[in-house]
Formats: C-alpha cells, structure tokens, sequence
C-alpha cells in the first residue's frame, strides 16, 4: 500500500445538464462552485482556485469551496496554508472526513507520527469499514510504540477479510517488537503464502528475527526463489541476506559470506553511498567548536535525557535497554527529532556555523521545540529519559548546547564485529554505507574522528561504554554506567531481558536474554573473506581503545 499518495476526499462534482433554464435558477456563489468543482475535475487547477476564491468572497465559510483549496494547496506542496484551511473546515464542521483525511496526510508527511495517530483514531471512528484507515492506523500505532493498539488493528483487517496481506506482515511486525518470535514468524510465514511478491519481504524478516531457525522448506524456497528469474534487484537482495542466514546456521561460514557478499553488492547498486557530502559534513563538524554552556543555566523542565549513541549493531539497543530498565528512567524510541533541528539550522545558514554562534534564545527555542516532541512518548513527565538514535553521535555539539546536563553514553564494539553486524544487516532506510565494507570502513573512521572531536571539547560528560566489557562484565560496567548517569543502583538493570517493553530495532530478540560473550569475536569466521577490510577495521579498534577506552 502506497502510504505517502494523495487522493483529494470531499469534493463532489454536480453534473448538471447544459439547461439554461437550469443555470439562470443558479445564483452567482452556486455557479461558482459547480465551476471550480468542474475546473478541479478537469484538472484545470489555477482556474478551480480562481472560481473558489470567488465564492469564498461571498461565503468565508463555504465548506466545498475551502476544500478546493485546501487541495490545492496540498498539490502546491504548501503544507502550512493546506494545514490552516482543513483546520478552518474542522472548526466549521468537526466530523468533516474529507479535512481530517488532508490534515491526516500533512501529518505523515511531516513525519508527525502522534498527530497522525489521532487523525486515524477520529477517521475510523466516523467510518469503521474503511480498511486503509484501519490498516494506517496499525502503521502509524506501532511508530509510535503503541503496540496493543497496533496489533488490534491488523488482525481487524485479517479478521474481515480486507485483502490487504500487508497488515500480515506488519503483526508480524508487532509480535517481534513484543518478543514473541513464533508468533512473529507464523505471520511472516503467512505473509509468505499470499503471493509471490511477498516472498522476499517475508523471507527477509524471518532472518531479521536473529533467533529464528530456518528450515530446509525455508532453504529450499530461498533457493529456487533465487534461480528465478522473475525476481527484481531489490527482491533479490533481500532473498540473499536471509541465504546467509541459513548458510550461517549451517556453519557453512562461505557461502555465507558469499551470500552476504552478492546482496550488499545489489543494494549498493540501488542505494549507493554518497561519501564526499558526509565527509564534508563530518569536516564542517571537526572545524567547529560550539561555545560550551553552563550547566547551571539548562532546562528548567527538571528533565535529564540520556543520548545513546555509536554505530548501529553496536550494542545501543542493549544499554538502551538496561537503562529503561530503572524505575526513574523512560525509553522512546530511535528519534528524528536532533536529526531535524540540525536540518533546519543547516538549511537557515549552515549547521557548523550556526553551531559555533548560538544564541541562548536560540537554544532555549530548539530545546523546548525538541522537549515538545519528545513529551508526546510519555502520560507524565520522567526524571530521565532516553533518546537511542546512533546518528546523533554527529550533533553532541547541538545535544550539549541545548542540554549542557545531557548524558552521553557512546557504546563501542570491536570494529570488526561490528562491521560485520552491518554488513549483514538490511536496513530499511538510511545506512547507505552498510553495502560495501570499503564503505563501512570509512564511515568507521569518520566517526572516530569526529568523537575524538567531541571528547577533546567535553571530555568528562562523554561516557565510552565498551560493549565487550559489558557483555563480560555486567554487574560492574552496569554499577559504572548508571553512576554515570546519576541513578542509584537497581537490581532490575541486571535483569533487564525481563523487561516487557516494547522494542523496535533489530535487535528485539537479542536484548531479551540475558547478555552471551558468543557476540565476541563475530567477525573472525569471515576474516579470511573480509580481505584488506578487516586489517583496516583492527587498525581502527585498537586506535579506540587507546582514545576511549583506557
């Protein structure tokens, strides 16, 4: 299902014959209408608003003329005036579904998950067969960590028979974020059943349950799947990633390096990597030195957040799940939102340089923008929470501005484990680097560098966590990281695979079992595949342990 389309809801064309004794009974505003919805129909746009404005002169509050224009406005991809005529129809008329399905579109489009959520609630209220709006509603619950909501959702349209074999897929989705793995897969199985086109999403997300064991039916089908030849690039790619899955069940270390190998190397084709602009960002960043703020003078929201960061498959979900563990502190999720505020300081001058010369009324304004979306996760406002997206690990300089008391808790894994964690890693979005090791390489180094960077500037308020000492040590790294953090000690950390939370990343099964050295030294059945890539990545590792980890 195409989630982002745009299908104009509540405006109704008159088709009236060409009498004119008809059209003399018309009063002027009735005649405008009919010509702007006609003009809109025939897709002669500047006109449909022209005749729609001349109504609305007569008639502020013509209900099918605003939303003319708030259509029209949407096409402009003038989101603010769309959003403030469909706001003007729903004061007007509440239950008016044609404007809250426009102010639900401007709200995924904005990526304004909540908002869109409560959209969703009011449409499928007002209509309760409409099964697209069920099934988005699923969709957009589950972005939102909602995952009760969500899962009623999908099995709604399973139930009456919607023909919408994605809502499969997604409560799959929804029990491997609840850490029910069999349940997980049964759905994907199904998802797999509906169709061939189905196949490699499904496939792809059995691998991406980590502990799910593939059998030789599953094997067999990865196989012929991958000797057809009615399979795209894309579709290909993703039946590979899983073969390496199987092959990695097998011991059959090889193959499935080789499988690996061939995916990344399709993804690449369709995704491929652009690495000067990063590294010019990664250069802007390195020549910039943000003025550092008092911590005396930070929010007065009573609000510690804690930033994980690193590189994905690091072991960010792993603290991040420890840490939500403690009764004072709340998880959310991998959030846009620091991503968002660099954004617009980049698109109104430059990042780097508004950085280096931040007002305070300008942090106090990012700092509450980035507090209001946040707030939205919780019923009531938690002493600590934590936001887990490894990319911000690029704006500590803008976390610590805005939040001079922020926790920072960088977590670093061997180099070459992890890139071999990317490396068999399909991300849905972003991560473009992660289908070549070449790539992976540099990306390593970048971060490296820039965290250099951050540690010379705030030194002591950056936590390295070492995943490996983690994993061999929990009781006392665990006892270290919460010190850090200024949380008292509980016994809950310790037994943090317990938790019952949701979680959204990869990572889902792994975190709910108690930490294994197995994850250690990953890499090393690959090295003789991983060519110069791995003695580049080793070069790397021991560079952090003497930078970071000392």
């Amino acid at each position: 299902m195409v989630m982002d389309s745009y299908i104009p809801i509540g405006i109704r064309i008159d088709h009236e014959d060409n009498n004119k004794k008809r059209e003399m009974e018309l009063n002027r505003e009735e005649r405008y209408l009919n010509d702007a919805k006609v003009f809109y129909s025939e897709k002669k746009f500047s006109s449909a608003g022209m005749y729609a404005r001349k109504v609305l002169r007569r008639n502020p509050e013509q209900i099918d003329a605003l939303m003319i224009l708030g259509h029209l406005a949407v096409k402009s991809n003038d989101l603010k005036e769309a959003y403030k005529v469909f706001s003007l129809v729903i004061s007007l008329k509440p239950n008016s579904f044609g404007a809250i399905s426009g102010l639900l579109f401007i709200a995924e489009k904005r990526e304004d998950f909540f908002a869109a959520y409560q959209y969703l609630v009011t449409l499928v209220e007002l209509m309760p067969e409409n099964y697209e709006n069920r099934f988005k509603l699923g969709i957009t619950a589950s972005k939102i960590g909602l995952m009760d909501e969500a899962e009623k959702a999908f099995h709604f349209c399973i139930d009456h028979d919607s023909s919408e074999p994605a809502a499969l897929l997604n409560l799959g989705h929804v029990y491997k974020a609840k850490g029910d793995t069999e349940k997980a897969a049964k759905y994907y199985h199904s998802y797999i059943k509906a169709g061939p086109s189905h196949q490699a999403v499904g496939y792809w997300s059995l691998a991406d349950l980590k502990n799910y064991s593939f059998t030789d039916i599953d094997a067999k089908s990865l196989k012929n799947n991958l000797e057809s030849t009615q399979y795209s690039n894309a579709s290909r790619s993703l039946f590979l990633f899983a073969q390496s899955r199987v092959f990695e069940q097998q011991d059959d270390n090889e193959q499935s390096f080789y499988s690996i190998s061939e995916a990344n190397r399709l993804m690449q084709e369709l995704r491929p990597f652009k690495s000067g602009p990063f590294r010019h960002i990664i250069d802007s960043l390195l020549e910039c030195t943000p003025v550092k703020k008092d911590k005396s003078q930070s929010s007065a929201s009573q609000q510690t957040p804690i930033f994980i960061v690193g590189m994905p498959r690091s072991g960010t979900t792993l603290t991040e799940q420890i840490l939500a563990s403690h009764s004072l502190v709340e998880a959310t999720d991998e959030l846009p939102y620091m991503e968002r505020l660099a954004l617009e300081l980049d698109m109104s001058g430059g990042y780097a340089k508004w950085l280096s010369n931040l007002s305070d009324e300008k942090a106090n304004s990012l700092r509450l923008q980035y507090l209001g979306q946040v707030a939205q996760y919780f019923e009531s406002t938690p002493e600590y929470f934590i936001d887990k997206n490894p990319n911000n690990f690029l704006h500590i300089g803008l976390i610590k501005t805005l939040f001079p008391d922020a926790k920072i808790v960088n977590v670093i894994r061997d180099a070459n484990d992890n890139a071999m964690g990317v490396f068999k890693q399909h991300f849905s979005r972003g991560h473009d680097y992660s289908y070549s090791l070449d790539n992976i390489v540099v990306y390593w180094q970048s971060y490296v560098d820039l965290m250099q960077h951050w540690t010379k500037i705030y030194s002591e308020d950056i936590y390295h966590l070492s995943f490996e000492r983690l994993v061999q040590s929990p009781d006392e790294e665990i006892a270290k990281l919460l010190n850090y953090c200024g949380l008292s000690f509980e016994e809950s950390c310790l037994t943090f695979y317990q938790s019952k939370r949701t979680v959204l990343t990869p990572s889902a099964s792994q975190v709910r079992q108690p930490m294994n050295p197995k994850a250690i030294g990953q890499s090393q059945k690959y090295q003789a595949f991983m060519g110069e890539s791995f003695q580049q990545l080793a070069g790397i590792a021991e560079k952090v342990k003497s930078e970071f980890l000392s």
